[in-house]
């Protein structure tokens, strides 16, 4: 609202978290909260185009960081289970989310939690480090199978950071 406003104004960035009932959604919210920052959590769900438009707009953000995702409950276990579900929450909404700022202009900052590399011929332990650019190639969960898809898709966002 107001002060979104006045911090735009002032040339000040604004942000809006997504994962608010998550251990690093919530840290966000915290380190947001310290310094101080204009910020406000998302209350859509991620595969809600029109909630998330509405979010922005009514955050007037810059800047989006999420760190929402769908673990399952009670381990990630269950996602082998609800495979549409974590497809859902893990590839199409983040997208939906990245697309939508694309288009509005706005970066995106997204924590994606997962493990999606694993040790191999060309990268043996306390050898040569994996990078931005090589892909996944882990994929002993669906939990894991997802994110590797969904780092293999976001990469190309221009507007995106992913940790």
């Amino acid at each position: 609202g107001a002060v979104a406003a006045a911090a735009a104004v002032e040339g000040k960035p604004v942000f809006l978290v997504y994962g608010r009932t998550g251990w690093i959604g919530g840290k966000v919210g915290e380190i947001m909260a310290a310094m101080g920052h204009t910020w406000y959590y998302g209350s859509a769900r991620l595969e809600d185009r029109k909630g998330l438009l509405e979010d922005i707009k009514r955050s007037k953000c810059t800047h989006v960081i999420n760190a929402a995702g769908l673990t399952g409950r009670p381990n990630v276990d269950w996602c082998e289970d609800h495979r549409v579900e974590t497809i859902r929450g893990n590839v199409v909404g983040v997208l939906q989310l990245c697309d939508v700022a694309q288009g509005l202009g706005i970066h995106v900052t997204n924590f994606a939690t997962g493990c999606i590399y694993a040790y191999d011929a060309e990268h043996p332990i306390g050898g040569k480090p994996f990078t931005e650019e090589d892909d996944p190639n882990f994929g002993g969960s669906f939990y894991s199978e997802t994110k590797s898809y969904l780092e293999m898709m976001i990469r190309h966002y221009p507007n995106v950071l992913q940790l």
